[in-house]
């Protein structure tokens, strides 16, 4: 039941947060029940939340995220502009991963931080269309607008390099390490190593060209450790409620052969009783 973002240590001056997981757009319904997910967001529950920290002096924005859909993290960026125009300082750091969509979407703090194992991701815009040429062309437009009027934008507020090679870093689908990102943002190295305790399994890697070794090393024992949990033995529910019975039942046993003997003594105390009462009254 975890969304992909968090709000944490909220105070009045400061609240951190967190962005660990697939940026997803809404919340799922289930074809059955017709019930809303409660592990996907919808944008109004993250404007909610923004909204209630109120107007905190500082937004410490940490992120561990493989990307995801490009109209939230851009509707997202709008949200947060507004409370830095209301006065509010946000400061981000890369915790392991910042790819895709992550990787605009961050560019938003007034200070950008990695740690020397950070990794950055850009690349050209995607998403899914259904339809005829019309509709494709409708969001192919959409998706064209999103990097000339969101992404180069928000990269070049950080660029130190020129739009032209910025654009020719999103085009080959560029994976940046720290030292990279130092090349062509301004950005700050923190002189230590971060451990992101958020799972980096994705379907979105699946779409991604150049995916570094490391990452696919990762995925690969993830998928390794999943097939072994598949193939484990797995205990029947049913044979656990029958051993729960046969408990029960085996220690109900145990107590209704101990009642019966104490009845049994008390019997015989009774009985031990009247001979005794007989004998006196025959004396």
């Amino acid at each position: 039941m975890k969304k992909f973002y968090e709000f944490k240590n909220k105070s009045p001056s400061t609240a951190d947060l967190f962005i660990y997981g697939e940026i997803v757009q809404e919340k799922s319904v289930d074809y059955w029940t017709g019930e809303e997910s409660q592990t996907d967001v919808g944008l109004m529950d993250f404007k909610k939340e923004l909204d209630d920290i109120g107007n905190v002096q500082k937004i410490n924005l940490y992120i561990n995220s493989p990307g995801g859909d490009v109209f939230t993290a851009s509707t997202m960026i709008s949200m947060l502009q507004r409370k830095k125009d209301a006065g509010t300082h946000i400061d981000a750091y890369v915790d392991g991963l910042s790819a895709s969509a992550a990787s605009f979407l961050m560019m938003v703090a007034d200070n950008l931080y990695l740690y020397k194992n950070s990794t950055v991701m850009v690349h050209k815009p995607m998403s899914w269309a259904v339809g005829n040429a019309i509709d494709m062309q409708k969001t192919i437009d959409a998706l064209n607008k999103i990097e000339e009027n969101v992404m180069l934008p928000m990269y070049m507020n950080k660029s130190k390099v020129s739009e032209d090679e910025i654009r020719s870093l999103i085009n080959d689908e560029t994976w940046l390490s720290a030292s990279d990102m130092d090349k062509y943002f301004n950005v700050t190295i923190l002189n230590e190593e971060k451990v992101a305790v958020a799972n980096i399994h994705s379907n979105l890697f699946k779409n991604y060209h150049n995916v570094p070794d490391f990452i696919k090393k990762s995925l690969k024992n993830e998928e390794k450790e999943q097939k072994k949990e598949k193939n484990s033995p797995k205990i029947d529910e049913k044979t656990l409620e029958n051993d729960k019975k046969e408990s029960i039942s085996t220690e109900n046993q145990s107590k209704e052969q101990e009642i019966k003997a104490k009845l049994g003594l008390i019997k015989s105390s009774l009985i031990i009783k009247k001979m005794k009462e007989r004998n006196d009254v025959n004396e």
